[in-house]
């Protein structure tokens, strides 16, 4: 009995360390330069392991219009589990030149990971051009894009001129009109 308690923790102890091994703590920016007076996108992205005490970094030179936004995202496909957590903020910067997203830090098991730092450089706007961040790439195939791929899918002509068949419709005949009879007092 002791064998086997002591097999099953060998083996715990095997999963929980080949599932720390592939651990990320990243960060993610929409664009590397922005024209001043738009805003980007930042994701701070911590991949298979579960996080907490996150701490963004100081957004000194920045204006948060949003953030932090908080998604999770947990797959299990063949045996194989991924899991992910997203912390995004949209910034926008106050003043025009060359800036960088400090380190973000989050506690995973017993280690802190940092993300590294990500330079902007922030350009004048003359003529007041609105950009919008480009939307994270999704890690799936939604439904809205399932649909989406019909649009370019080559269908045979015969397809356009298929017609439905109707079912034939039975001549609906109107009851005869039925006579009442009226006497006069």
């Amino acid at each position: 009995m002791k064998a086997l308690f002591a097999c099953g923790l060998v083996c715990l102890a095997m999963m929980t360390a080949s599932g720390q091994e592939n651990v990320r703590f990243s960060v993610k920016v929409s664009t590397d330069s922005v024209l001043f007076g738009n805003y980007f996108q930042v994701q701070f992205a911590l991949e298979n392991a579960s996080g907490s005490e996150f701490t963004p970094p100081a957004f000194d030179e920045f204006e948060v219009m949003s953030g932090p936004n908080m998604s999770s995202s947990f797959s299990m496909n063949n045996g194989k589990i991924t899991q992910s957590v997203t912390y995004t903020y949209y910034l926008k910067p106050r003043e025009v030149g060359n800036y960088y997203i400090h380190p973000a830090s989050i506690k995973a098991g017993y280690k802190i990971l940092e993300t590294d730092a990500k330079e902007v450089l922030v350009v004048p706007n003359p003529d007041g051009i609105i950009q919008n961040p480009e939307p994270r790439q999704k890690q799936g195939m939604g439904m809205d894009d399932w649909f989406k791929g019909f649009d370019m899918m080559p269908f045979p002509d015969w397809f356009d001129r298929l017609e439905m068949p109707v079912p034939p419709q039975e001549e609906r005949i109107a009851p005869p009109k039925s006579k009442k009879k009226t006497t006069r007092i």
